[in-house]
């Protein structure tokens, strides 16, 4: 059976397929934009959400305009162009006219518009049908444009802007047959800077903590450095030893950070100990291959933020959600949500670290576990004591960050002392920072790379390492060290990155 042409046309005319594409074509843009960082079930699950919100949407105004589903449509597709593109005309105004990106401004147009839109539709007959076959026509164009350039883009994918530097992207390495394979414990403290930068420019004596690391048979590197001040990158250059390669700006945005996400999971260091027969277990906030992270904020998939973030939500989430969470617009549910997310993240870790060093297993493990510690919010005074919500907002001082270094060395020691006792000592234990103290922007620039580093061998075979290590080297020194490698050092540097 053949479907006459004007019965396409007296379709596109006459229904509104639009309000289903422009979430379509608003998701696979994003796709195609940020390639390579965000799954397509992801994006099918973002889309999937999106219509059903607007189909619920269409079929209020449906019936509220008594069954006329033109205007009922045109209605809804102008509440969702208003919630998708937000950020772009924000954007546009922050770049051109900054004097009216002011959302007391931005507010009282987009009511003036909707008021507008709908004394325009009550008026009109005539031109609806015209309008509803170009926007149609449009959206279908766009949608099937992005299907195609998302087709294309994976069956001849680019090389990826950022890539790490040709050692690392080669097997340059051995099998150790006669080698032991100890669980590997790589305990990642966010902002946890060394003992030397807390002394001189912060004023705090951390030796109680390295005399406990001493004590228990770690070697500390005590000029340590991270290579970047910012988590994804200082993390991608210490997962991969390695430089990050394709940074032609030391002026980074949103993109640069899914970037770093994207060579942190294909990192080099669990590829090699995969080639080990290492069984790999993520306890970090970031995916690794094969092993996504356990920590997820809410019930949308996290790795679509690069498409949701410049929706109205995303803006209005990110400059004055803030205002819900102390005082007297809280609201309850919210301040636990997201004030409390990291304490909790960070209490949950604790645990499976204790339970995980208690398993027995014949299969030797790499346990990655990333604490957002002492990183701000800092939660504790120096007593140890949760402070109150309003007080950790705002809260960006030396003396809290300080107190949070003290929660951290307790929390520190007891699970050192717990992955030493049930390993029987024979576990290989990292404990690092990824970058240094950078919560107050006064200090000198190199504060903000000098980490927390010590490590520990149950050979206590240390003599490859050296004190001014920086991340690209540490698991250089730690694999040369464990299995008989020869992976030649880089030259020790740090890169000051500031956003966009």
């Amino acid at each position: 059976m053949i479907i006459p042409r004007d019965f396409f046309l007296d379709s596109l005319r006459s229904r509104p397929f639009y309000i289903l594409l422009l979430p379509l074509f608003f998701v696979l843009h994003g796709v195609r934009e940020n390639f390579g960082f965000i799954m397509l079930s992801d994006a099918a699950s973002l889309w999937l959400f999106y219509s059903a919100v607007i189909l619920l949407l269409y079929l209020v105004l449906f019936f509220l305009y008594r069954k006329k589903q033109q205007k009922a449509g045109l209605l809804t597709f102008l509440f969702s162009c208003i919630f998708f593109f937000f950020g772009a005309v924000q954007d546009f105004l922050k770049s051109n006219i900054p004097q009216l990106n002011r959302y007391i401004i931005l507010f009282p147009a987009i009511i003036v518009v909707i008021i507008s839109a709908i004394i325009i539709l009550k008026k009109t007959k005539s031109l609806l049908k015209k309008i509803s076959l170009y926007l149609n026509l449009l959206l279908l164009l766009l949608s099937v444009y992005d299907i195609s350039a998302v087709i294309f883009n994976t069956l001849f994918p680019e090389k990826d802007k950022f890539t790490i530097y040709p050692f690392a992207q080669n097997k340059d390495y051995e099998i150790c047959a006669d080698c032991n394979k100890p669980d590997i414990f790589f305990l990642l403290f966010d902002e946890y800077a060394s003992s030397v930068s807390l002394n001189d420019y912060l004023g705090y004596n951390n030796s109680e903590m390295d005399s406990f690391f001493t004590n228990k048979q770690f070697r500390i590197q005590k000029y340590s450095s991270g290579n970047y001040n910012y988590t994804p990158f200082s993390m991608a250059s210490i997962l991969n030893m390695a430089y990050i390669n394709g940074m032609y700006s030391k002026k980074i945005g949103i993109d640069d950070f899914a970037r770093c996400t994207k060579l942190v999971r294909e990192n080099k260091v669990i590829k090699f100990l995969s080639s080990y027969g290492y069984e790999i277990v993520n306890y970090s906030i970031f995916d690794l291959a094969g092993n996504p992270s356990p920590f997820y904020q809410n019930f949308l998939p996290l790795k679509t933020k690069l498409i949701t973030d410049r929706t109205l939500w995303g803006k209005i989430r990110t400059d004055i959600l803030w205002n819900l969470l102390t005082g007297r617009f809280e609201v309850k549910w919210l301040t636990t949500n997201v004030i409390y997310t990291s304490l909790h993240n960070n209490d949950k870790l604790f645990d499976l670290l204790k339970k995980e060093s208690l398993k027995k297993s014949m299969t030797p493990r790499f346990i990655y576990a990333h604490f957002n510690l002492p990183h701000h919010p800092f939660y504790f005074d120096k007593n140890g004591k949760l402070k109150d919500k309003e007080t950790l907002i705002n809260d960006y001082s030396k003396n809290s960050y300080l107190d949070n270094v003290r929660y951290a060395n307790k929390k520190i020691r007891e699970l050192v002392d717990t992955i030493q006792t049930n390993s029987n000592g024979k576990a290989v234990i990292i404990v690092m920072g990824d970058h240094g103290y950078r919560s107050d922007a006064t200090v000198p620039e190199k504060v903000f790379f000098e980490n927390l580093n010590a490590v520990y061998l149950p050979a206590q075979n240390y003599h490859l390492f050296y004190d001014s290590v920086t991340g690209v080297n540490q698991f250089r020194v730690v694999l040369n060290s464990l299995f008989k490698q020869n992976l030649p050092l880089l030259k020790d540097s740090t890169t000051f990155l500031r956003i966009k």
